[in-house]
């Protein structure tokens, strides 16, 4: 689903561009702000000749709704006021302090600021396992962080589900619990979720992952929405979940 999936990156690259602005990252906010162009152009360019857009995930539906209305996103206010004044990339290089601190007051800090997002990370604590995890793990922990700093609760939630299940695949792999499938991750898609649970938990266990992987669902199944607190739990017992998995199948 390439739009589908352009519309979550142009989400992540929206997350970044107010990251690297929070944080004074000229260089950084450039480059993002460069690349949350280039996508959107693409994306509206692939809407051209399309009269009907199916999406299953009710998240991305709100995006794209939000990115064809007009509503937007914040940095496409960020934008907006930039062209504005100036080109872009001009406005960027003679932005000093005091103009960048004016700009966070009317574009950002208006309705969100770096302390709440320093609070939201500091709410969240970091995986802690004895070796290594994937990459993905890695990656889908640190987005669900973000995610959670910038107070998308629904979002945080449901990528808890997907951690869990990247841990387990991780998991697999580095037990060669399918040795007819090597270290190809992709052909994992062919198990189900019990299949893969099976495999790696067992018992009481089992039945807690089960029950966890069952709550996880619900908001990516669209049958709840959540909030800080919530969020901040159902992270916590992920964590706690997906430590034990690796300390259970020795790893």
């Amino acid at each position: 689903m390439p739009l589908q999936d352009d519309l979550l990156k142009m989400a992540a690259l929206d997350r970044r561009v107010i990251r690297a602005f929070m944080e004074s990252n000229r260089e950084g906010l450039q480059t993002a702000l460069s690349e949350y162009q280039a996508l959107q152009q693409d994306i509206r360019t692939d809407l051209l000749d399309q009269t009907v857009v199916s999406i299953s995930d009710p998240d991305v539906i709100a995006l794209l709704q939000k990115v064809t209305t007009g509503e937007g996103l914040p940095t496409d206010k960020f934008l907006k006021h930039l062209h504005s004044v100036s080109g872009v990339e001009e406005i960027l290089d003679k932005f000093g302090d005091d103009e960048f601190e004016a700009l966070g007051s009317e574009l950002f800090y208006s309705w969100f600021s770096h302390y709440e997002y320093i609070n939201g990370l500091a709410d969240l604590r970091p995986l802690v396992v004895r070796g290594e995890v994937s990459e993905s793990v890695s990656r889908l922990v640190r987005q669900i962080k973000d995610c959670y700093a910038f107070q998308q609760y629904d979002a945080a939630y449901s990528l808890c589900r997907t951690a869990l299940e990247a841990a387990i695949r991780d998991i697999c792999v580095r037990r060669h619990l399918f040795p007819d499938l090597g270290e190809n991750v992709v052909l994992f898609a062919k198990f189900n979720w019990n299949q893969l649970r099976d495999k790696v938990s067992s018992g009481p266990f089992r039945d807690r992952l089960s029950c966890l992987y069952s709550d996880l669902c619900t908001v990516m199944h669209a049958r709840k929405t959540v909030g800080k607190d919530e969020a901040r739990l159902a992270f916590e017992e992920t964590l706690q979940v997906i430590e034990q998995l690796y300390v259970v199948n020795g790893l």
